[in-house]
């Protein structure tokens, strides 16, 4: 239950740092491979590659592989892989197939089920306590912040500029138009 419900990962100062430093393929060795597919899989279905790249192009299972290694917690380190190995379990239990064999669709309504079922369910158990994230949440917000802060992400599903000039809170907004990334 503890790996479905998660337990208080918030991201440590150390990530910030590590994100500047790029990683090489070597560096990847906190997941086994079924476990790095799993986090590819996972981290596809939250940012799914569209009209921009998904997560996947931008690097993002790389990148949240490194950052658990490096800058985790080993409690908060295991709250990761066991709760991949629950999710996982729990989509072959509801669809009879893994994940990846799942269409874009049933991808999205199972991550809306599950998520909306695991966060029922830490209601009930902590109605004292601080809320804390279930794993999904904890994952999501990982895979977003790994996205947004890689260059493809940066590039080419925001507007980046390096120093976007002028600060015009009213800017009026066109059709299309990205949001910006700095």
């Amino acid at each position: 239950m503890a790996a479905t419900l998660g337990g208080s990962v918030t991201l440590p100062q150390s990530v910030f740092a590590r994100m500047g430093e790029g990683y090489q393929e070597s560096d990847l060795t906190f997941f086994r491979p079924a476990q790095r597919e799993q986090v590819a899989i996972l981290a596809e279905a939250i940012i799914p590659k569209t009209d921009t790249p998904g997560a996947i192009d931008a690097g993002v299972p790389g990148w949240i592989e490194v950052i658990v290694k490096d800058c985790f917690e080993p409690t908060d380190q295991k709250i990761i892989s066991d709760g991949l190995a629950v999710i996982m379990l729990r989509c072959v239990k509801d669809y009879g197939k893994s994940m990846d064999k799942l269409s874009a669709e049933e991808q999205v309504a199972f991550l809306t089920a599950y998520d909306k079922e695991t966060k029922a369910e830490q209601k009930q158990l902590a109605a004292d306590e601080k809320p804390q994230l279930t794993f999904l949440q904890q994952f999501k917000e990982l895979t977003k912040f790994c996205y947004v802060n890689s260059e493809i992400g940066a590039t080419q599903a925001f507007n980046f500029q390096l120093v976007p000039a002028k600060w015009i809170p009213d800017m009026p907004l066109e059709p299309g138009m990205k949001a910006y990334s700095i």
